[in-house]
C-alpha cells in the first residue's frame, strides 16, 4: 500500500517530460519570410546567424529541402510571417504553402518590384513587413494575408491584391492572378 503512494509522482514525472524527443530549439532554423521565384527560393530566418539563403530549385519543397542540407538544420515553416511571390504560380505555390508548409494564416503576400531575392537580401523581413503593416493602419492596403489573398485567387474574379515592395519599402497595391 505504501509503494502506490508513489504512483502518481511517476505518473507526473512522465508527464513533464513533454517536447524532449522534439530536438533542441536551437536544432532547428525557423523561417520568417520566402521569396519564391520561378526556379528558386530565397529564405530569411528569424536568428540573426542564419543568413538569407538563395537556392536553385523547381519547387518550394526541393528548395527546403536544399536549404536544410546545406544549412545542417531542419527547417520550421510555422512562424513564417511574409511570402513574396517573384514570378510564380501564385495559387500554386500559395496552396503549397498553406497546406504543405503550414504557414500561419496571418502570413502576408506580397511582390517585389524588380526582384525578389534582392529586396530580401537588401531589407530585413522585420522591415518589410512593418511597411506593410503601417500601410494597412492607414488604410492604403487591405488584407493580404495568405487566406485572403488564395480565396481570391481561387474566387469567381481569380484575383486577388497585394502589397508591392521594394527597397524604400511598400510602395502600392499590384493585382495578381
Amino acid at each position: 500500500m505504501k509503494g502506490l503512494r508513489f504512483v502518481p509522482a511517476l505518473m507526473a514525472a512522465g508527464l513533464l517530460t513533454g517536447c524532449a524527443s522534439d530536438g533542441n530549439v536551437s536544432d532547428k532554423s525557423y523561417l520568417r519570410a520566402a521569396v519564391i521565384g520561378a526556379d528558386s527560393v530565397t529564405m530569411s530566418f528569424f536568428s540573426e546567424e542564419d543568413e538569407p539563403v538563395t537556392v536553385s530549385a523547381d519547387s518550394p519543397e526541393e528548395a527546403r529541402s536544399a536549404a536544410e542540407l546545406s544549412g545542417g538544420k531542419k527547417i520550421f515553416t510555422g512562424y513564417t510571417e511574409l511570402v513574396i511571390l517573384d514570378g510564380c504560380d501564385s495559387a500554386d505555390t500559395l496552396g503549397f504553402m498553406l497546406n504543405e508548409w503550414k504557414v500561419s494564416p496571418s502570413c502576408i503576400v506580397a511582390c517585389p518590384r524588380g526582384s525578389g531575392a534582392e529586396l530580401l537580401s537588401t531589407r530585413t523581413a522585420e522591415e518589410l513587413e512593418g511597411a506593410v503593416r503601417v500601410a494597412q493602419e492607414q488604410e492604403l492596403l487591405g488584407r493580404c494575408d495568405i487566406v485572403t489573398v488564395l480565396g481570391g485567387l481561387l474566387g469567381r474574379d481569380g484575383a486577388a491584391e497585394v502589397p508591392e515592395l521594394s527597397r524604400d519599402g511598400y510602395v502600392g497595391k499590384k493585382s495578381i492572378q
